[in-house]
């Protein structure tokens, strides 16, 4: 997986060699035949964790996948997407209840009373003067 690695150890192993360290029996030819081969496995172990966890990924894909698709069959498709972005709500405080309820705009518009969702008694009537939303600050 990690060309680079490999070449390198490569290319060190290919210049003790080239040294010829194999066949010097000193205990510093020893030592850097031992350090290269200790390389060698490290190189290896991390090409086997590089693929381990490539392997892992794709696995964690297709569960992510598969995991939507159920969220999809169960929820529906993400209803996120299905909402308009250019909603405008309005934040009204019942005269009833005194509960904060939140309307879209276009009802003011379409409606003719409008009625709260807790109290279940009318906000707005028809005749009454448009509703300030400044009121719902106080």
């Amino acid at each position: 997986m990690n060309n680079n690695l490999g070449e390198k150890m490569s290319y060190i192993k290919g210049l003790a060699e080239g040294l010829g360290l194999q066949k010097e029996d000193t205990k510093e030819a020893k030592i850097l035949i031992n350090i290269i081969e200790l390389l060698e496995d490290v190189v290896d172990a991390i090409d086997a964790l590089e693929a381990s966890q490539a392997e892992q990924d794709d696995y964690l894909d297709a569960l992510n996948e598969d995991l939507t698709d159920i969220q999809n069959d169960i929820y529906g498709e993400d209803e996120d997407e299905d909402m308009d972005e250019e909603t405008n709500y309005v934040e009204v405080t019942c005269p009833h209840c005194h509960e904060t309820v939140y309307f879209d705009e276009e009802m003011f518009e379409e409606e003719d009373d409008i009625i709260c969702p807790n109290c279940k008694k009318p906000i707005y009537e028809e005749g009454e003067e448009e509703y300030d939303e400044d009121e719902s600050e106080e």
